[in-house]
């Protein structure tokens, strides 16, 4: 027996994935809610209506609160015109008492449900109704239960026994004060009705099992989807978080397929796009004739990063050639100062005096000098950050250049003598300054140079 019932199981199982194969679902905002900001500022859910004892809030809608006698709904405004659907719903059943009351329904129906005694909403329905029933009205021990029921519009709801006789299938499921939202998925879709149920123990999406399943059911293929509840003596929180819908369309079959487009119109359609097609590749190739010297469009512009490259080899280059003219500068100056250096030496061997001062500020000169350029040649080979104050040293020192010249100058103008084989005060001081300008100008052109630099990168 048990390997019969395995084998329908499995039966029913495959059966119904490949029903669904093939489908097309798509959301249906205008038929769904879900937090967060499910209400407006006017307390009102787009889209839906609610009435009774709901109160909708940013995160959830308080279908009922845990106060006796209580009833409140949420319908949409909107008629849904799919035939074959799925709803997803976030629930949640809570209260202090061991038993609660009454329960909670999802409706599909042909009209909007009014304020009434099954589960909130009015009797006699047109559709589907699927109750979450906390209490036990019937002694039989069977609740919480998860039950659907089809009404034609005809038949009133047995309270007393709690639509057992009525029942189109369901499951027993307890599904009050659960950690985690409740969830049940139910799936209208070629005329069968599937209800999957989550016990809301963990937050895991695939922790859904199967409550119930029926074929042949026949629903309206247009109505309103709604949830209620109710409380009566006993009283329970009913809380809804989420409401998604899909619509599922099925894949069109082969006869449809045909039946869209005919032969007929389809030979059209390919002769009118060969056509186009060809005509297109005559103009491309009279339009090449016509202008044969001209480029594409694309060949006259350099991309982003052949600019970014150009634009830095020049920058490179430029910079080399201002560092071997100053290099050079440099160096015919150094030059300059050795030989006055020289020419005192010689004046003093051949018996001329020299102030002792003035030998020791030449020296002085000399060594700054070639402080200068040592500080030159590593800037050139290196360009790094620290040359901003590689260059405030070579600055400082041309200052004490130019403050030890001057102190000669005044020392041999109060001697007043003449050193016909000594470079004269004037062309040093032209050197220097040459030398000044020289700098001054590379450190321009170096901060012009960064700015560029940070411009691309």
């Amino acid at each position: 027996m048990a390997g019969h019932v395995a084998f329908l199981f499995l039966v029913i199982f495959f059966d119904a994935i490949l029903a669904d194969e093939g489908r097309h679902s798509r959301f249906e905002y205008k038929l769904s809610f879900k937090g967060p900001h499910i209400a407006t500022k006017q307390g009102a859910v787009p889209f839906w209506a609610h009435y009774g004892s709901a109160i909708p809030s940013d995160e959830q809608i308080r279908i009922t609160p845990s106060l006796k006698d209580q009833r409140g709904g949420l319908w949409t405004k909107t008629i849904s015109s799919t035939e074959f659907w799925e709803v997803e719903v976030f629930f949640k059943i809570s209260g202090r008492g061991r038993v609660g009351g009454d329960g909670l329904a999802v409706w599909f129906t042909e009209t909007a449900g009014l304020p009434g005694p099954v589960f909130g909403s009015s009797d006699k329905w047109k559709g589907l109704g699927l109750f979450f029933d906390s209490f036990d009205n019937d002694g039989e021990q069977n609740n919480p239960y998860v039950m659907a029921m089809v009404n034609d519009g005809d038949v009133n709801y047995d309270h007393f026994k709690d639509g057992n006789k009525q029942q189109l299938g369901g499951c027993m499921r307890d599904f009050r004060n659960r950690p985690y939202p409740v969830r049940a998925k139910i799936r209208y879709y070629n005329n069968v009705l599937t209800v999957f149920y989550h016990a809301g123990m963990t937050e895991k999406s695939d922790d859904y099992e199967l409550c119930m399943r029926a074929e042949n059911v026949k629903l309206p293929k247009s109505g309103y989807f709604g949830v209620t509840a109710a409380t009566g003596g006993l009283a329970d929180d009913h809380d809804v978080l989420k409401f998604l819908t899909h619509s599922l369309t099925p894949p069109l079959t082969e006869e449809q397929k045909k039946k869209s487009i005919n032969e007929a119109d389809r030979k059209k359609y390919e002769e009118q796009y060969g056509e186009f097609s060809s005509k297109l590749e005559t103009q491309k190739e009279e339009f090449k004739k016509d202008h044969p010297d001209k480029k594409p469009a694309e060949e006259k512009y350099e991309t982003v990063y052949e600019r970014d490259v150009r634009l830095m080899y020049e920058a490179q280059q430029e910079m080399h050639k201002i560092m071997r003219a100053l290099h050079g500068k440099t160096g015919e100056l150094t030059q300059e100062v050795n030989n006055l250096h020289s020419a005192v030496s010689k004046q003093q061997n051949s018996g001329g005096s020299v102030d002792y001062s003035m030998r020791q500020d030449i020296g002085n000169i000399v060594s700054l000098q070639n402080d200068v350029h040592r500080y030159v040649k590593d800037i050139a080979s290196r360009i790094s950050n620290s040359d901003v104050k590689k260059l405030e040293q070579i600055e400082q020192n041309i200052r004490t250049i130019l403050e030890n010249v001057g102190h000669l100058i005044s020392k041999n103008q109060d001697n007043k003598k003449s050193c016909p084989s000594c470079v004269s005060s004037s062309y040093f001081t032209f050197f220097l300054c040459t030398q000044i300008v020289i700098i001054v100008g590379y450190a321009l052109y170096k901060n012009q140079q960064d700015k560029v630099h940070k411009k691309f990168y």
